[in-house]
Order: C-alpha cells, then structure tokens, then sequence
C-alpha cells in the first residue's frame, strides 16, 4: 500500500449545494474534488465554523490549542436535504482524513455526514468565504472573484 494513499469520501447533499460547489469549483479554476477537500480541511480548524457547529458536539473536540467540551445529553444533528440529492467524491489525505473523523466523532455522526455539514457550512458563512477567498483565490482575477462573491452573495 502506498503512503500517500488517499481516503475517498463520497458526501451526500442536496442538489442545489451540489451545484453551487460545482459552480464555485469551476469559478475557482480547480477541480470540484480539490475545491471541496480544500474547505473541508480548512472547515475542521476555523474557529468561525467550529463556533457555529459547537451546540452539536456530543463529545470533546480537540484541535491545535483547544479543546471545546461536547455533552452527551445534547441533542444530535439530524440531516435533512430537501428534494433530490447527489453525491460528490473527495479524496483526503490520510492526516486530513483523521482530522475530519475527530470532528465527526465528536458531533456523533459519519465522517460523510460532517463532510456535507462542513461543505455547506463553509459556502454559506461570509466571513468565513471573504477569509478563504482572500487566502486562496488572490491569483484569481478581479471579475472571477466578483462572479464568485455574487454567487455565494457575499
């Protein structure tokens, strides 16, 4: 086996924020599954996410200086996609992987499930897409980035 093997991971969404991330993807110049993977690694860590998922965690989280506390009395996420859905393939590396299964085990769901949570999480939080898109997209130009703010409504 190789050790760069990466780990496939085949979250499923609703259509229209399997479209949107398809569109952002395409604005961005990248493949969907880099796109995708590239929020999600950056989703598990950002303190702007992780605040707005953090009534959810059943159990402890830790990440790079932090532990938030989980509790096993809170209620469970339940995901709910309304209309016809679809799947979309990402493929992390192990470490990332790992990253995401820790985020998962403390919301008490499939690491599949978090991936979704985080994906729609991420393209539907603005300042956590101003930050990315600052980040990430600056090669981008001008009338790209503009496209995708007016996409995400930024």
């Amino acid at each position: 086996m190789r050790s760069d093997k990466k780990v496939d991971v085949k979250p499923t969404m609703s259509l229209e924020l399997k479209d949107l991330l398809y569109h952002f993807a395409h604005l961005s110049e990248e493949p969907v599954k880099d796109a995708a993977q590239r929020l999600i690694e950056k989703a598990v860590t950002h303190e702007l996410i992780i605040a707005s998922i953090r009534k959810w965690f059943r159990r402890d989280y830790h990440r790079p200086n932090t532990i938030t506390a989980g509790y096993s009395d809170r209620p469970k996420l339940k995901i709910t996609m309304k209309g016809e859905t679809g799947k979309v393939t990402i493929k992390f590396p192990q470490e990332s992987y790992d990253t995401l299964c820790n985020l998962a085990h403390a919301l008490d769901i499939t690491p599949t499930s978090t991936a979704a949570v985080l994906i729609k999480m991420t393209l539907y939080n603005k300042d956590f897409m101003d930050e990315y898109i600052r980040f990430y997209l600056r090669h981008l130009e001008p009338r790209k980035i503009e496209a995708i703010n007016k996409l995400l409504k930024l």
